[in-house]
């Protein structure tokens, strides 16, 4: 794990490190704040920029037991799913994110910047910069209009 100044943490945290080898996986950038009964695993690589913002009982993971992508690699119902191989994806949260209450965060995903993911939404695809998210899958529902200096409305990402 690389964790740099500035961070600071919650209660019950659980922060895990799993490396197929001996590089590190997890990384935080600076002032990243998390706060009760976050989970963060990685496997492959998780990476989480500078200022990020979290509220409680958040799950983040680069990885699960098993594949379900639909093709020959499929994990078989029958298997216990302890057992099945571990498949890991990055994940990317870019600078200046926030992500609210109960938020979870699926392998293969980037949090673009400045994004916010609205509490007990689940990202499962990846969610452009200066976004607001919400909904399982989470998606966009204001745009950041640099121009007007407001969120507004969109229906178009």
């Amino acid at each position: 794990m690389s964790i740099s100044k500035g961070f600071t943490t919650g209660v019950g945290c659980r922060l895990e490190a799993y490396p197929k080898n001996n590089n590190k996986v997890l990384f935080m950038g600076k002032n990243v704040q998390i706060n009760d009964y976050v989970h963060i695993t990685a496997m492959e690589h998780v990476f989480i920029g500078d200022n990020v913002l979290m509220a409680s009982k958040i799950y983040i993971s680069d990885c699960s037991h098993g594949s379900y992508s639909g093709d020959s690699n499929d994990s078989s119902p029958y298997s216990l799913p302890i057992e099945r191989p571990l498949h890991s994806k990055a994940v990317i949260i870019e600078d200046n994110v926030w992500l609210g209450e109960f938020v979870s965060v699926l392998p293969g995903t980037t949090i673009g910047k400045g994004t916010i993911v609205g509490a007990n939404s689940v990202v499962s695809k990846s969610l452009p910069s200066y976004v607001i998210a919400v909904g399982s899958p989470a998606k966009p529902i204001k745009k950041y209009n640099f121009e007007t200096k407001r969120w507004e409305k969109t229906n178009n990402i």
